[in-house]
This record gives structure tokens, C-alpha cells and sequence, in this order.
């Protein structure tokens, strides 16, 4: 355990448990919150393709099983933002190959296979609202992404996760040093 030199503050566990009470830094935060907004961005995705779907005439069994897969997708993502968020290394490395690369290429393969196969603008579908929904979306989900990683990377984050060099301010406002 390191506690801070003024002796106050939470103690922090080595190995990248930032302990109880312990608040994250900016970079943390704003990683997080970039984090849950892709996967907002995503679900919000989702359903606006259910709904057209459904609006087409796709029979609701049809939907349901691709519609659960996704929303546990969402949930063991947001919770693994979470453990990035109180300071867990192992989730920071899981966002970073599980979204960073997996999530990313799989956002990417449609369109870049559609491409990739001599996809004119002609073979794209009209510009109705759900089809311009689907692009702003995917789009805000894909640029996410690399802004999440880059946050999750800051000096401040890798202190934060290794449990040393980094700690909350104080009460009266400062911010109080650590012994390594």
C-alpha cells in the first residue's frame, strides 16, 4: 500500500488498484466518458436499424437474438469501463485490444469490404433519415475510438493505473504528493 505524504487520502494498493475513494485523473474520466458515449453512439445505432427493420417488415423473433448479443456486448463493454475507471490495468488493456482493434474492425469491415469491391455512391442506399442516422452514428462510434485510446495512454492514466505518481487533490485544493 502507498499512502500520500501528508498521510491523508486513500491508500492505494500497488499492481493498478487505485483503492477506495481514490478519484480517477482527467484523462481517466474522459476516457470513460468517450467509452460510454461509443457505445451509446452504438446501441443508438442498433436500434435505429431494428426499427427500420421492423418498420420493413422484419418479423421482432428475427431481431431479438442479433439485438441481445449486442446489448451484452454493451454491458460487459460498460462494465469493463468501469474497471478502467477505478484503476483496474488489465481493463485498460482490454479496451485498447478488445475495442481498440476487434471492435474497431469490426465497425470498419462493412464498409470497407463494400470498397474494397468497387462500391460506387451509386450502390449506396437513398439518403433517408435512418440510412444518414446509421452513417453519423457509426461515424461518432468509429472517432471515439482512437480518442479514447490516445486519453486511456496520457502520463496521468498509466500513473494512475500503476498506483503511484499520481494523486487526488487534497481538501484545501492542492495536490498531495506520493512516496513511490
Amino acid at each position: 500500500m502507498v499512502r500520500t505524504a501528508a498521510g491523508g487520502g486513500a491508500p492505494r494498493a500497488s499492481g493498478g488498484d487505485a483503492g477506495p475513494g481514490a478519484r480517477a485523473p482527467r484523462p481517466v474520466r474522459a476516457a470513460a466518458a468517450v467509452w460510454a458515449g461509443a457505445v451509446a453512439a452504438g446501441a443508438t445505432e442498433a436500434a435505429v436499424f431494428v426499427a427500420g427493420a421492423a418498420a420493413d417488415g422484419a418479423p421482432w423473433p428475427d431481431l431479438l437474438p442479433g439485438l441481445a448479443v449486442r446489448a451484452a456486448v454493451y454491458a460487459a463493454v460498460l462494465a469493463v469501463v468501469a474497471e478502467f475507471h477505478r484503476g483496474r490495468r488489465w481493463a485498460r488493456t482490454a479496451l485498447a485490444l478488445g475495442l481498440g482493434i476487434a471492435g474497431t474492425l469490426s465497425l470498419v469491415y462493412e464498409p470497407l469490404s463494400w470498397a474494397l469491391a468497387g462500391g460506387a455512391a451509386e450502390g449506396l442506399p437513398p439518403p433517408t433519415p435512418e440510412f444518414t442516422a446509421v452513417v453519423v452514428l457509426r461515424t461518432l462510434h468509429i472517432a471515439a475510438v482512437p480518442v479514447a485510446l490516445v486519453l486511456m495512454y496520457r502520463p496521468a492514466a498509466t500513473a494512475y493505473l500503476r498506483g503511484r505518481g499520481w494523486a487526488p487533490r487534497s481538501a484545501t485544493g492542492g495536490a498531495s504528493a506520493q512516496s513511490p
